[in-house]
């Protein structure tokens, strides 16, 4: 005999209490069905706000970087750092050091 596991929340009359939460999982259509067929009566999915802020981000990295290579001295505008930067930002004296005698 089957246990009723009906629910109800905000509102909505769900099957079961099984709401996977937004992963990895919710990206695949196949795998929101199979989800279905498990016993899942709902799935909270990825924030749209999300999405689109690294929609938005990645966009504005891809024309700024745009055609930043196609002049030679292009990629000269900044100094090679050899030690990451780490010198720079830790306020370390980055002069030469003197020659032994």
């Amino acid at each position: 005999m089957a246990v009723d596991l009906s629910t109800n929340y905000l509102g909505l009359a769900l099957k079961s209490p099984l709401v996977p939460s937004a992963s990895t999982l919710c990206d695949d259509l196949d795998k929101l069905k199979l989800m279905e067929d498990l016993g899942a009566s709902a799935v909270v999915l990825h924030s749209l706000f999300e999405e689109q802020i690294r929609r938005d981000r990645d966009e504005l990295f891809e024309r700024t970087e745009q055609g930043t290579e196609s002049f030679a001295e292009a990629l000269t505008y900044f100094p090679e750092i050899s030690d990451g930067g780490w010198a720079l930002m830790s306020g370390w004296n980055t002069s030469p050091k003197p020659r032994k005698r």
